[in-house]
């Protein structure tokens, strides 16, 4: 078994891969946590780990930050220094295709391991087979040490033998990388349609994965610590919406209750938020009319209907009273919706 081989043999057994450009400051604290999380491992755990960087033709000072974390470990730190700014989409998928390991992390260069978490991420991945294993964790907006109190306490491994189950319990976060630790070697599907323009270049071994997968597994501790407000530059709607539709239907063509999994959880459990920050002027996205864009989109779907179309709307005032039925409904029916 390639794993339990891994850890006898003290071979790399996780690749932790950081597509980045342009975000120094935030790299360097994601760099500086994954070294003190490294110092805090066994010799033998240590070996366990790579980390892979993909600077995509950085114009700050990228690279500065990059060889000083180098220079501490040149065995552990790999890094591709682009010498053309390649897109984020191909720098992401450069990042899965070059691990050598049996599992790759794809890890936000905005995000943060928090303390103690890797070991307990390589205690897991060394006594499974997992295909995809989903992590806990938080937003933060001013300090990663700011740990929302909902939702403190949990923890535990939960196994999912069932697809149809996994992506029930995660639906949209299978687009967040930091979120997702995935088995290597997938043949990636569908490249010109999910590298470029998609904005979700990772579903194309993600849902792969999930599609052909034998085992998921959930881990319910709070693993990372996410950077709120960092990402935009793109139209949601179109990029959850459109792509992630043509995305999810394309792969999951056999198994459409997948795909419907997956569409359902972003109305029910993403736009409403993204909505409600649009509407107080607090969103990073491109602008588009919600109104028109989405109805296009979701309008066959009943959730679209329930959860989405009044806080279009409503006055604000109504809107924000709506927005806490939206959130009431959500934690009451759960997976239900889905």
């Amino acid at each position: 078994m390639q794993v339990i081989d891994s850890m006898k043999g003290k071979q790399p057994l996780l690749t932790i891969a950081i597509p980045t450009y342009n975000r120094s400051a935030f790299l360097e604290l994601c760099l500086k946590r994954i070294g003190e999380e490294l110092d805090s491992l066994s010799e033998d755990q240590r070996s366990w780990v790579k980390v892979y960087i993909a600077n995509n033709a950085s114009t700050d000072n990228t690279a500065e930050v990059i060889f000083q974390y180098q220079l501490i470990d040149t065995e552990v730190f790999e890094v591709v220094h682009n010498t053309e700014n390649i897109g984020a989409e191909r720098n992401v998928a450069q990042c899965y295709a070059s691990a050598t390991t049996p599992y790759v992390w794809l890890f936000g260069d905005d995000d943060v391991i928090l303390p103690g978490k890797l070991k307990l991420v390589l205690d897991i991945l060394v006594k499974q087979e997992i295909d995809i294993l989903y992590l806990g964790g938080y937003g933060y907006f001013e300090s990663y040490l700011d740990e929302p109190k909902r939702g403190r306490g949990k923890s535990g491994f939960v196994e999912c033998s069932r697809a149809l189950d996994f992506v029930k319990s995660t639906h949209v976060m299978l687009t967040f990388i930091t979120a997702l630790i995935v088995r290597s070697g997938v043949k990636t599907e569908s490249v010109s349609q999910l590298v470029d323009g998609s904005n979700l270049p990772q579903l194309g071994w993600i849902l792969p994965l999930v599609r052909d997968g034998k085992k998921f597994a959930i881990l319910e501790d709070r693993i990372y610590a996410a950077k709120i407000g960092n990402s935009g530059g793109y139209g949601a709607i179109n990029v959850f919406g459109n792509n992630l539709i043509n995305i999810t239907n394309s792969i999951f063509k056999l198994q459409p209750e997948l795909a419907q999994a997956i569409q359902n959880g972003v109305i029910v459990t993403w736009f409403p938020t993204y909505i409600m920050n649009l509407r107080k002027g607090e969103s990073g996205y491109l602008k588009e009319d919600v109104a028109i864009d989405m109805g296009r989109v979701f309008n066959g779907n009943w959730r679209y209907r329930l959860f989405l179309e009044p806080l279009i709307s409503l006055p604000i005032t109504l809107a924000r009273i709506y927005f806490v039925f939206v959130r009431l409904t959500r934690k009451l029916l759960g997976t239900i919706l889905l």
